[in-house]
């Protein structure tokens, strides 16, 4: 069943009342004490909304349809068949939403199950592009409010008798339907890109498993197999200059289907009551066909022509691409936890990996020269790459010391690899010519060490802390490159380039008192990329700041009446050498700032022996966080605010019957867009649970 933003305020109720049992909130309980309880169930709801301003804003911040839900929100069925056969049933169906679920069991105790289901649900995106401020520019092509529809079948079937052979198969069909936006804007005359784009989508996956295992008193055994089968068919749609003499659209087609086939083992061995050993291997074999397209024309999806009115200088793309990519890799691992005595556990392991890929692709590569004319070339690609990975953990907790407990650890990887590519020109015609011939190694170095600790000074207090250092080191050269002559040699150019990541968090969990208590979390995170190329010195390439500050606050003033707040700050900066260039590169590029805050109050009563109310509201405000860069380049950043609130009242009718009416306010707005983007909404839900 998904979750989504829509379940925090619409369907409430349940959420609440499960946080309302974690703080040690009664809920209304009294009368049915004494009545029959019933363990199967049917949920019928109906949600509606009266909304103003933006439709694909609401739909999105919301992932709920703007003209509303109804149907079976949750089904539950339990049934003995026999003395040791039983069945469960789990279902939805909720219209308007695309929300669907159909999960079968019949489970004979202690030897074997089947399994039958479907689930179906639907995301919703926003297809709207950018607003330039300047000059208030804003296009709207298609319908922005877009959707992505997802599926899953599945059947699976299992033998587990205890302490004997085990067996399971499962297959899955996955699917993947819709439209949804792309960020990869098409351009306009203002030299700016702002028109919205978006991505077509069809994808199909089948998936099959099979597991052979055994558990005995001191192992276990287990076989695998896996197999899938892929078929994707996507595209990428641009306008470029809509409107406009020069108005142009481009589909970018990705055909891809692929072949997988799996093998895995894994062993345990209990070798001594101190001593427990596990070790894995899997080898996997992807085998990839490739197809696809990119054509300027006078429509989405056009054939090529080379003379279409309004094709332009530089409008590359390609056609009949045709081509294979396949893969294979095999991983190990061993692994062992050794207890030394009642303070030290120990966990070293090691795990090695190979990977082996090889492309090849054809296709026909257009242009326009400057007069417009097209200048088609034929091109073939080839490459093979390599990799072998060994990499090992040592984990050592220790908790000898009173109210403490210690643990640290210790990881690093090496890889090697080498990488040929090659480019050739017209192949198979006395024109052919090598324009890419390259052969380059690579090495990269991983450490991460990391230490935590979790205190225990008194009774509901409770203090983690933990700090971790990662650096990873990429080196390459390229023995043979026949592009360095060339101006362009991306992305050869780069020959090494270093990551540093400084990472410290703690939390602290306070019971102040019988009533109250009090969660608080802090981290920071300080990344560094350092990177050289070719002909420049090794520096500072980029720099990543994050400071999340949490807060969680619970209190019981009564037993039927709970209060609880919680509020996340989150303080994120990326820098670039970039940001500090002067003369004509100045503001071309600036600092991208990612902060913002979530707000969050609930408080539920209990008003008699068969009634709740509960009341929540949510907020979120982007910070400091929009950067008007219009006059340069293009704006970073957002000014978002969400504003969510509700009301819900939960009523038992009886034994049987339970009654739940809720109402919610929601308001979104973003004035980077003008207004554009902002929708405000009022919701009615209401559901009617029968229990049998």
């Amino acid at each position: 069943m998904k979750t989504t933003a829509f379940l925090h305020f619409i369907r409430r109720p349940a959420l609440l009342a499960a946080c309302a049992s974690l703080v040690g909130f009664s809920t209304s309980d009294t009368a049915a004490a004494t009545e029959p309880t019933y363990d199967n169930y049917i949920d019928v709801a109906a949600g509606v909304s009266s909304r103003d301003l933006d439709k694909a804003a609401f739909q999105k911040g919301l992932q709920t349809s703007s003209n509303g839900s109804v149907g079976i929100e949750d089904l539950y069925l339990y049934k003995d068949l026999n003395d040791t056969t039983s069945m469960t049933l789990k279902g939805r169906a909720m219209a308007g939403d695309n929300d669907f679920l159909l999960d079968l069991t019949i489970n004979r105790e202690d030897v074997s199950y089947i399994k039958f289901g479907y689930k179906a649900y639907r995301v919703w995106f926003d297809g709207t592009g950018g607003y330039h401020t300047p000059t208030g520019y804003f296009k709207q092509l298609t319908d922005e409010a877009q959707h992505i529809d997802r599926g899953n079948l599945w059947f699976e079937a299992g033998f587990t008798p205890e302490d004997a052979l085990n067996f399971v198969f499962r297959y899955d069909l996955f699917t993947r339907s819709g439209r949804k936006d792309s960020t990869s804007w098409g351009d306009t005359s203002l030299g700016r890109y702002v028109v919205p784009s978006f991505h077509k989508i069809e994808e199909k996956r089948h998936q099959a498993t099979a597991t052979l295992s055994q558990k005995r008193e001191n192992d276990k055994w287990e076989l695998g197999l896996r197999m899938d089968k892929g078929d994707y068919t996507n595209s990428r749609n641009i306008n470029r200059r809509p409107g406009e003499s020069t108005d142009r659209k481009v589909t970018e087609k990705e055909d891809r289907d692929y072949d997988l086939f799996q093998i895995r083992g894994l062993y345990t061995n209990q070798v001594t009551e101190q001593i427990l050993l596990t070790t894995a291997v899997a080898r996997t074999k992807i085998d990839t066909t490739l197809g696809g397209t990119r054509i300027a024309g006078g429509d989405y999806d056009a054939v090529y022509d080379p003379n279409f009115v309004n094709r332009q200088y530089r409008d590359e793309g390609f056609f009949d691409l045709t081509g294979h990519a396949d893969m294979t890799q095999t991983v190990g691992t061993i692994s062992a936890m050794y207890q030394v005595n009642k303070d030290w556990t120990v966990v070293p392991s090691l795990r090695f990996e190979t990977v082996d890929t090889n492309s090849m692709a054809e296709f026909v590569e257009t242009n326009f020269t400057s007069s417009r004319a097209p200048n088609n070339t034929e091109l073939e690609s080839e490459s093979d790459k390599s990799w072998d990975t060994v990499s090992g953990t040592v984990e050592a907790r220790y908790k000898g010391i009173e109210n403490l407990a210690l643990s640290f650890k210790a990881e690093w990887l090496n890889a090697t690899g080498d990488l040929t590519e090659k480019e050739i020109d017209e192949p198979g015609t006395p024109a052919a010519a090598v324009t890419i011939d390259r052969d380059t190694n690579y090495d990269r170095t991983t450490q991460k060490y990391s230490v935590t600790a979790n205190y225990y000074p008194m009774a509901g207090a409770t203090l983690a802390v933990q700090y971790y250092f990662k650096a990873r080191q990429n080196d390459s050269t390229s023995p043979r490159d026949s592009s360095v002559s060339s101006s362009d040699r991306y992305p050869a150019y780069i020959t090494q380039q270093d990551f540093e990541t400084n990472d410290f968090n703690a939390r602290v969990s306070y019971r102040v008192s019988p009533t109250i208590r009090s969660v608080t979390r802090y981290d920071y995170q300080k990344s560094t990329i350092r990177s050289a190329e070719v002909g420049l010195n090794f520096a500072e390439s980029a720099k990543m700041t994050s400071h999340i500050v949490a807060e969680t606050l619970t209190i019981n003033p009564t037993n039927s009446w709970y209060m609880q707040a919680m509020v996340n700050y989150v303080w994120d900066q990326l820098t670039t050498p970039a940001s500090l260039q002067t003369g004509a590169a100045l503001h071309q590029v600036t600092n991208s700032d990612a902060n913002y805050m979530n707000l969050g109050l609930s408080s539920g009563f209990v008003l008699d022996d068969s009634s709740d109310l509960y009341i929540d509201y949510n907020h979120y405000r982007a910070i400091n966080d929009f950067t008007d860069n219009w006059a340069n380049s293009v704006a970073y950043g957002t000014k978002a605010r969400t504003h969510q609130a509700g009301v819900t009242w939960f009523k038992r009718l009886s034994s049987r019957t339970a009654v739940t009416l809720r109402y919610a306010y929601a308001k979104g707005d973003d004035s980077v867009f003008a207004g554009l983007n902002d929708y405000e909404a009022h919701l009615l839900y209401g559901k009617v649970q029968y229990r049998f």
